[in-house]
């Protein structure tokens, strides 16, 4: 009789609100014998002490041997991380005035931060006079400061904004990730990576010591 193949999915990163971690914690399981998959998924890998600091690294190894533990005649095959970073959080029930206060103090930071480096990047490159220049060589008259290629400066710069970000409102313009949202996941995955390859090296020192 063929040795039953258990394939796990294991996650990248996961969060959980329990000190016990078991293996369906860490992502998907599956196995023809339902029986064999129904008693793997329960199983512990890992228990949060307070040196984890609420954060651990799974790797697929260890999950491997608690499986091999329990199910010495499976076979097992990873097919999604080799390792999966676990991170304890507590939940944490904030007044709403907190909420709203956050969220008035990000939107600030955004609004400002953005205005400033808009202005910054025309006091550079001396916008008012470019316009002016421009103004003057098509019209034949200096400009008065406020003319059309001000307005449509504006408003273009707000469309182009909003179809850069992919958003207007709540709403996107179309089913892609946004910028800001590709270089979250790539700094995510930078962060991920680093956070893996500590753990790795930690765990070396205290095999070689």
């Amino acid at each position: 009789m063929a040795e039953p193949t258990v394939y796990l999915k294991m996650d990248t990163k996961v969060k959980t609100e329990a000190d016990v971690i078991c293996i369906s914690d860490l992502g998907k399981i599956y196995c023809q014998d339902t029986h064999i998959s129904s008693k793997i998924k329960p199983l512990k890998v890992h228990v949060f002490q307070k040196k984890d600091k609420g954060r651990c690294v799974i790797s697929a190894l260890k999950v491997t041997e608690v499986i091999y533990g329990c199910c010495p005649h499976c076979t097992v095959d990873i097919v999604g991380a080799t390792e999966t970073i676990v991170d304890q959080v507590k939940p944490e029930h904030s007044p709403r005035w907190v909420v709203w206060l956050k969220l008035v103090l990000v939107s600030m930071l955004c609004f400002f931060g953005t205005m400033y480096t808009i202005m910054a990047y025309h006091n550079d490159i001396n916008i008012t006079q470019l316009f002016d220049q421009i103004y003057e060589m098509v019209m034949g008259e200096p400009g008065s400061g406020f003319t059309v290629l001000e307005a449509a400066y504006s408003v273009g710069l707000a469309v182009g904004i909003s179809i850069f970000y992919n958003h207007i409102g709540k709403r996107r313009l179309t089913p892609d990730p946004s910028p800001v949202e590709v270089e979250m996941r790539v700094y995510g995955d930078d962060i991920n990576t680093a956070l893996v390859e500590m753990a790795n090296r930690e765990e070396r020192t205290i095999d070689v010591s």
